[in-house]
């Protein structure tokens, strides 16, 4: 109800609503409403009562999240009662932080819980929902919290959500992080704080290079896709390629394909193309379709990925002609694009 209510004309928003009522668990008959609060602010009172009655306080703590953002000033201190009934601390917290944006007295309460939560990853987490809303009066507090994480790797990633607002603090996050071990939570750490500090990135590169398990280097260079500048990617793609396992090579090949400039394309294909196991070959070029356009293949290009492309089952091979269409249509313009369609169609005929 949530995703389909802005495409709802306005006709059937009334409707939309009866359903959403209509819904038995509490939970999930909040969450309607509060999708539809946008066309129907006077469901909003009825929402925070259907929370305040959710007898699981991990599911009332979520949902009084999702609310939050929606609720007019005249509710948030009810809100906030809901918020601070709940018992469990992670749980609390949560609920607070969703307030936080509206009421500073939520954000000082959610630091003092964070404060005081064992689990570290929970800890973390709570943090770095708050640190958007931190005042600056209470950005020293929280920066102590953050540096009494035992875990390397969770006081990084807490670290990194203070450095939005205390940039100060990147050397000692950068400092944490080359000390993390194994290397392949090393790079995690330090993919973290590429988008703060982009002189790691040939750092986080050449860790990436060195993980054992090639899983861990594939997902490593995956995140690593989107932040490495050109100069960079032809070192990422030629440790995509040394990467034995099939499908983590196509994995790895995937998280680069759309950050590839159009140089590196033909090398890709390449790679995909020399993919043995079919299943793995398909999904490395049907994303690295995804990345072709009339502006970055010519004519001989054309012809390897349709070369390439031809190793794959019928049902494989249909599957990356959305992405083809636009090059069908450059290269054998609308007859070639009507052929297309009848052969899937007289294809889908013989095989019914």
């Amino acid at each position: 109800m949530t995703e389909l209510a802005p495409h709802l004309p306005e006709s059937l928003l009334p409707e939309a609503l009866e359903v959403a009522r209509a819904i038995r668990n509490e939970s999930n008959r909040a969450r309607a409403l509060t999708g539809l609060a946008a066309y129907f602010p006077e469901v909003l009172p009825e929402a925070l009562e259907i929370a305040r009655a959710i007898g699981d306080e991990t599911s009332r703590a979520r949902v009084l999240r999702v609310l939050a953002p929606y609720l007019p000033e005249g509710l948030l201190p009810e809100a906030l009662d809901i918020a601070r009934a709940i018992g469990n601390e992670f749980d609390r917290a949560e609920a607070l932080t969703g307030l936080a944006s509206h009421l500073p007295e939520a954000v000082s309460e959610a630091l003092e819980l964070a404060r005081a939560i064992d689990d570290e990853p929970s800890r973390v987490m709570v943090l770095t929902w708050l640190a958007p809303h931190l005042p600056e009066s209470l950005l020293p507090e929280a920066l102590e919290v953050a540096r009494a994480t035992g875990d390397t790797r969770q006081r990084v990633w807490t670290l990194k959500g203070l450095a939005t607002h205390l940039p100060e603090v990147l050397p000692e996050a950068l400092e944490i992080a080359r000390g993390i071990w194994p290397e392949s939570s090393r790079a995690e750490a330090l993919i973290g704080l590429a988008p703060h500090l982009p002189e790691v990135l040939p750092e986080a590169l050449e860790v990436a290079r060195g993980i054992g398990d090639e899983n861990s280097r594939a997902w490593a260079l995956t995140w690593l896709a989107p932040h490495l500048p050109e100069s960079l990617l032809p070192e990422a793609l030629e440790v995509a390629r040394g990467i034995r396992d099939e499908d983590y090579r196509a994995e790895a090949l995937t998280g680069l394909a759309p950050h590839l400039p159009e140089s590196l394309l033909p090398e890709a294909l390449e790679i995909a193309r020399g993919i043995g196991f079919e299943y793995h070959r398909a999904l490395a070029l049907k994303d690295l379709t995804a990345t072709l356009t009339p502006a970055n293949v010519d004519l001989s290009f054309w012809q390897d990925i349709l070369h390439a492309l031809g190793t794959l089952t019928r049902s494989n091979f249909l599957e990356t002609i959305p992405n083809l269409a636009p090059l069908i249509l450059h290269f054998g313009g609308e007859v070639a694009l009507r052929e297309v369609y009848q052969g899937i169609r007289e294809v889908r005929r013989w095989w019914r």
